[in-house]
């Protein structure tokens, strides 16, 4: 089985190939941006078939995909960080739509030409914007009402591969995830923001202050190695619903994964809450559902999000010691 993964050298695209390593008889290929020094992938590198593209080029990117002739296509290559969007959304628009649409195009001619690749396409659960507690958990029902860049370019792929799958016959499936987390994620998200901050102190390579936004808000948080596992079963079990939610059905606090990591440094830190930390379109609360995503695939998470965090916080103290 050949896959193709966007994006391999990503947080989730890393841990993904190695996901699919582990599964044995599977040759894994991976887009990369040009340029790109692929820290996340170095150690697999080897087992690795990397390719170099731009995903905005349509034709490139189609080029890549009729070269590889993949059996499966897991989508996650794009810019996923909401305040970049808010600075940038037509760069955010560009990647995540059309890059979206070059992938589902590729798949769509290859299909012509008599090749038919299994496309997982990778959306949000930002998509549904803001939900009245009472509503919750947020079911794949729910309207999309996104509210930043990030979300809406989201919301508009998660369409467009959906009438792709209705229209052309197209064997896509959309995943919205919720939260996820784990090592080798990017500072510029909270978990792993608070988890680098906390190390350096621990290290002592910074004063004991902890520069935080909103901790206040609750999240629906999954380990991105049981998020993976949802998205291969997605594509080992056959189902009928165009879309799955990704997520625990848990919300936690940040507040509280804030104080498992300053538990973990065993210092005394001051928490300082920043003006410009805080975002006017944050959510309160984010609880999803993933009851259609079990019932069809049996899928469950199994990595607890305590453990997930010491591991995180373990990962940037190894990180910045070696660094």
């Amino acid at each position: 089985m050949r896959v193709l993964i966007t994006g391999i050298d990503g947080f989730v695209g890393s841990h993904t190939a190695e996901f699919l390593l582990r599964q044995g008889s599977i040759e894994v290929h991976g887009t990369i941006i040009p340029g790109s020094p692929n820290p996340n992938v170095a150690e697999i590198q080897s087992s690795l078939n990397l390719h170099t593209v731009d995903l905005v080029d349509s034709e490139q990117v189609f080029s890549v995909v009729r070269s590889i002739q993949p059996d499966r296509i897991i989508h996650l290559a794009g810019q996923a960080f909401v305040p970049t969007s808010v600075r940038d959304p037509i760069g955010t628009f560009q990647v995540n739509i059309f890059g979206g649409v070059a992938i589902l195009e590729s798949a769509r001619r290859m299909s012509e030409e008599g090749k038919k690749s299994a496309v997982l396409m990778i959306s949000t659960g930002e998509v549904y914007g803001r939900v009245d507690e009472n509503q919750m958990p947020i079911t794949e029902d729910f309207p999309l009402r996104p509210n930043n860049p990030y979300a809406a370019s989201k919301a508009s792929i998660d369409l467009i591969s959906q009438q792709y799958r209705s229209s052309f016959g197209l064997d896509v499936t959309v995943a919205r995830p919720f939260n996820h987390v784990g090592p080798r994620q990017n500072p510029i998200f909270v978990c792993s923001d608070f988890a680098k901050q906390v190390a350096e102190i621990s290290l002592g390579m910074r004063q004991p202050q902890l520069h935080v936004g909103n901790i206040d808000s609750e999240r629906d948080f999954t380990d991105v190695r049981d998020v993976i596992r949802a998205y291969w079963s997605l594509l080992e079990k056959s189902h009928l619903d165009p879309v799955y939610n990704v997520c625990t059905g848990s919300p936690m606090k940040i507040r509280r994964i804030l104080d498992q990591l300053i538990s973990l440094s065993r210092k005394e830190i001051k928490v300082v809450i920043e003006k410009d930390r805080l975002r006017a379109y944050d959510v309160p609360v984010v609880i999803g559902s993933a009851n259609r995503l079990r019932e069809a695939t049996g899928w469950m998470p199994t990595i607890k999000i305590e453990d997930t965090i010491r591991e995180l916080y373990e990962y940037w103290k190894h990180q910045l010691s070696a660094s």
